[in-house]
Formats: structure tokens, C-alpha cells, sequence
């Protein structure tokens, strides 16, 4: 690969291809990859085990606790008290409402909060060294050119939370949030051409963009697949984990899927119903029959053992995932 131009980064704009409701509180302080290994992990008692779920409960409290504070600060503000001393049944009752309001936006002020985002933001770079470390291999980097494209993708994940942040909040009318899509969707356009002028390279902008494509997949078989592979009695070849990711993308992404939570919520919280969700974890389910079913043409009938054990695996993690988006973002007792 040739020389990569040097693009001026004041110049830039940066946005993640898709808007996702995110899971920001308990996945930054629980990473992706420490609740991949309990998953893979036969059950034991295990020092590793006890530290993760203290771990995760801590991260729960702390989330409950900043969430409370929050509507303790909301109500001390619109309570109104009567000269007599009493509180007025309308002023209640219109504290009330103001209260309920104030909690729907506590959780994208929570996320705004500096203390979460400097969590957020440790965990994003981490995610993104490691994610992204093959590909800049394949790439053939310098490393001045590795250090440029990664402080570009770790600016990039810093705009995709901020937009996130902002689309948590219930409150947003639709006008402003579909507002904010179409910025993201402008500012998307600009990222592919500013990528694209960097590799300088169609052959490397390919790549590029077919890693991206295949990002979900290849985290999920990285942190659960692979181990389990390994360690079964026919691990896969190069070629067949490839094929596989590739597979799973394809079907993730078939023109008949129901799409993610962002394509059938709009990136409004308030859209997570359950029927919402009942049709997600429908879709994983018949998404992952399809993958079983195409994978014959190229795994052993051991290999595909071993897949129908990751794809439950997979499935279970991508249930809980839901249930958790679920109670954070419409309440625990919701």
C-alpha cells in the first residue's frame, strides 16, 4: 500500500455507520469481553467469577444510586410549598409529572456526567486497540499511520456517544431527534469520504469497510467463539472462521430481518416495548437456524456441534443484553 495522505483532522467529521440505543452504564464498567468469558467458561468456583459478578452488581448500585440523586436533585427543585406550609393537591400532582419527566432524562444525564464518560471513554479506546489491531496488520500501517487512524476512530466513537447520549433522552420531540438522525446521516458521509482519502487505496478502503461490516461478529467469535473451538476436538481452519463471520453477517443483515433495536425504535427509548423485544430475541433465534443451516456446506458434523453450542451461547448473551437494555432504560420494576 502506497503512502497514506495526511488529512488535517480540524477538518474532520466523524459518525459510526449506525445509531444504537446503547448499553453505556453497566457495559463500561463490566466489559464486553469479561461477560464473554463467564458465558464461554464451564461453571466452577471460580475467583474470576465471584470478581465479575461483584463486579456487575457494583456497577448496578452505582447506576441506581447517581439515577436516584438525580431525581432527588429534580424534586427538591420542583417541589413547591403553600405559605400555609402544606403542598397544594395541583402543585403536587404537577410535581409528580415534572419528577416522572426528570427521571426519563436522568439517564442521559447520567451519561453526561464527566466521571461516566471518562469510564466511557477509557473502555471505547481499549475496545478500539484491541478491536482493530488485526485489521491495521492487514492494512500494512507505519506506525505513524497506525497512531493516525486509531486517534481518528477513538474520535469518531467520542461523536457516536454524544449523539447516543442525546437520542437517550424520551423527552426529545420528534422533529429534534429526527434532526439529529439526519446530522448523523450527513456527518456519515463525510467520515466514508475523509476513511477513504486517508487509506488512499480502493483495495484498503474495501477491507476497511468489510471489517466494519463484520465488527459485531468477529467481537462475539473472538471473545466466545474461538475458545470454543480450540477447544473442541475439530477447531476451525482460517478460511472456515472467516467464512462463518462473514455468514453470520450476512444473515444479520438480510434485507428480511427486522433489523436491530435502533431500526425498529427509532432511537427512541420509548419504543422498547415488549413487543419490540419479543421480535428481536425471534429474530436471533431464526437468525441463528439460518446460520446452522448454511454452515453444513462447510463445517464437519463435530464443527457444527460446536457452532450450535456458540450460537446458544451468543443467544443467551444477546437476551440478557435486551433484558438489561430494558431495565435501564424503562426502569427495573417497568
Amino acid at each position: 500500500m502506497g503512502k497514506k495522505e495526511t488529512v488535517m483532522a480540524s477538518s474532520l467529521l466523524f459518525f459510526m455507520k449506525n445509531i444504537v440505543i446503547p448499553i453505556l452504564g453497566a457495559v463500561s464498567i463490566v466489559s464486553i469481553g469479561a461477560v464473554a468469558w463467564l458465558l464461554a467458561s464451564p461453571p466452577s468456583v471460580d475467583p474470576r467469577l465471584v470478581k465479575l459478578e461483584s463486579d456487575l452488581k457494583e456497577a448496578r448500585q452505582t447506576i441506581a444510586q447517581l439515577k436516584a440523586d438525580l431525581a432527588k436533585e429534580s424534586t427538591r427543585h420542583t417541589a413547591n410549598i403553600t405559605p400555609g406550609g402544606n403542598l397544594a393537591l395541583s402543585q403536587t400532582a404537577n410535581s409528580t409529572l415534572a419528577t416522572t419527566s426528570s427521571e426519563k432524562q436522568n439517564l442521559s444525564q447520567l451519561y453526561s456526567t464527566p466521571a461516566m464518560r471518562a469510564v466511557i471513554d477509557q473502555q471505547q479506546a481499549a475496545q478500539i486497540e484491541v478491536g482493530y489491531a488485526q485489521l491495521f496488520e492487514q492494512l500494512r500501517l507505519t506506525p505513524e499511520e497506525r497512531a493516525h487512524l486509531k486517534n481518528l476512530l477513538t474520535a469518531r466513537q467520542k461523536v457516536f456517544t454524544d449523539y447516543n447520549v442525546q437520542l437517550l433522552d424520551p423527552n426529545l420531540s420528534p422533529e429534534r431527534r429526527q434532526q439529529l438522525i439526519e446530522e448523523a446521516r450527513n456527518q456519515h458521509s463525510v467520515y466514508e469520504a475523509t476513511i477513504k482519502q486517508f487509506l488512499n487505496d480502493e483495495n484498503d478502503w474495501n477491507t476497511f469497510a468489510h471489517w466494519e461490516n463484520t465488527k459485531t461478529e468477529r467481537t462475539q467469535f473472538n471473545s466466545v467463539g474461538r475458545g470454543l473451538f480450540e477447544a473442541s476436538s475439530e477447531p476451525l481452519s482460517q478460511q472456515q472462521e472467516q467464512q462463518l463471520i462473514d455468514l453470520m453477517a450476512e444473515v444479520r443483515m438480510s434485507p428480511s430481518s427486522v433489523g436491530g433495536l435502533n431500526d425498529q425504535t427509532g432511537t427512541d427509548p420509548n419504543r422498547l416495548t415488549d413487543d419490540v423485544i419479543a421480535q428481536q430475541l425471534q429474530q436471533i433465534e431464526t437468525n441463528n437456524r439460518i446460520v446452522a443451516e448454511r454452515a453444513q456446506s462447510f463445517l464437519t458434523p463435530a464443527q457444527q456441534l460446536t457452532l450450535q453450542n456458540y450460537l446458544t451461547q451468543t443467544q443467551t448473551m444477546a437476551k440478557s443484553g435486551i433484558e438489561m437494555s430494558k431495565m435501564i432504560l424503562r426502569g427495573a420494576n417497568k
